[in-house]
């Protein structure tokens, strides 16, 4: 593990030498990952992530509050629903069975009494997942209706489901898939993703026609894009 210093903080990065002609620093499950050509020195390196430490920094404090970071499912954690923070907090009562409620900025889980010594990572993890879809389920459906009296298409069907990679699809025989870990994001990402698919129903693939058919219907379409890119 290499290190450098940044103000009054110190920032860990590791080396992955590979086939490439550039120095590249990204940012991979908060990990700061610098990958270098075969024949760059140690020396090097360091100078180059020394002269980037303040866009690493930022990069790392972005990570830190974004949508996408890897979770623990623990208490105090930070979930983004419909583009607003939720704080999670665990709670062990006489009860039954798991319950989650979302109320006033919080995500509050209530777990039985005799959970309180194990490790219930996973089950957090379900109760999570199973509020992003029942959000979906109101969401995806509202901008669905919203765009289909806008665009005048709609698909033959849409389902919801989570993804790793995509927010939304659109298979040639007209069926569109909308991620539900979607409703991280704003309702505007929302309508922008529907749009984006209802747009695919004409034109299967990323012309210019499709473009300029996205934007007609929402012309600041490029705004939704930077929120998902966060």
């Amino acid at each position: 593990m290499n290190k450098i210093k940044y103000e009054n903080k110190t920032i860990a990065y590791t080396v992955s030498k590979a086939k490439v002609k550039n120095i590249y620093i990204s940012i991979q499950d908060g990990e700061v990952v610098v990958k270098a050509p075969w024949y760059v020195t140690a020396n090097e390196i360091q100078s180059v992530v020394e002269n980037k430490r303040k866009w690493i920094m930022n990069a790392l404090e972005k990570y830190s509050v974004s949508p996408r970071r890897t979770k623990e499912y623990s208490e105090g954690e930070t979930y983004q629903i419909l583009g607003k923070s939720y704080v999670l907090s665990i709670y062990y009562q006489i009860t039954n069975k798991a319950e989650l409620k979302v109320d006033n900025g919080a995500i509050d889980i209530i777990l039985p009494l005799d959970y309180a010594e194990r490790d219930n990572t996973e089950l957090i993890k379900k109760l999570i997942d199973k509020m992003y879809y029942m959000i979906a389920e109101k969401e995806v459906e509202v901008s669905m209706e919203k765009m289909r009296k806008l665009v005048g298409l709609a698909p033959e069907e849409y389902r919801i489901k989570k993804t790793k990679s995509l927010w939304g699809s659109c298979s040639s025989n007209r069926k569109i898939t909308i991620n539900q870990n979607l409703m991280m994001y704003s309702r505007k990402a929302i309508d922008y993703v529907v749009l984006h698919e209802i747009c695919h129903l004409k034109y299967m693939n990323h012309s210019k026609k499709f473009w300029e058919m996205v934007a007609t219907y929402m012309p600041d379409y490029k705004e939704a894009e930077k929120e998902l890119k966060q």
